[in-house]
């Protein structure tokens, strides 16, 4: 017996469009602020060896979380192409319906809870 279809109607792609842009914004605004931080901290300034050496493994460290944003941004980009294909709300992998409590935990999710847990067990 199959899972019963859910159909995104108007009111949910409007939350979840909703939900996905303000989380663009939200993750621009990081973004934006984690390079101007990346940029501070590679100008050169007074201080030893140990300031600088100190100064790059922060601005090493900033820009790997950085990277994670720019991740997230990402998969933000590819959920709203989902929502505008209609594809939205079903799970890349097996195709069935992502829970909509797991949709308004993690908007961008692509995959539903039995999937997402398998990619995570696979090495």
């Amino acid at each position: 017996m199959s899972r019963p279809r859910r159909a995104f109607d108007i009111r949910l792609r409007d939350e979840f469009r909703r939900r996905l842009l303000e989380s663009r914004e939200t993750l621009l605004r990081a973004v934006k602020a984690t390079d101007e931080e990346i940029a501070e901290l590679e100008t050169p300034g007074p201080g030893d060896s140990v300031d600088r050496a100190a100064g790059s493994s922060v601005a090493a460290l900033v820009s790997r979380l950085a990277g994670q944003d720019k991740e997230q941004l990402d998969e933000i980009a590819a959920a709203l192409r989902r929502l505008g294909s209609g594809a939205y709300g079903k799970c890349v992998s097996c195709r069935e319906p992502i829970a909509l409590a797991r949709l308004r935990a993690v908007p961008a999710t692509r995959l539903c809870l039995s999937c997402q847990t398998a990619e995570e067990v696979t090495p």
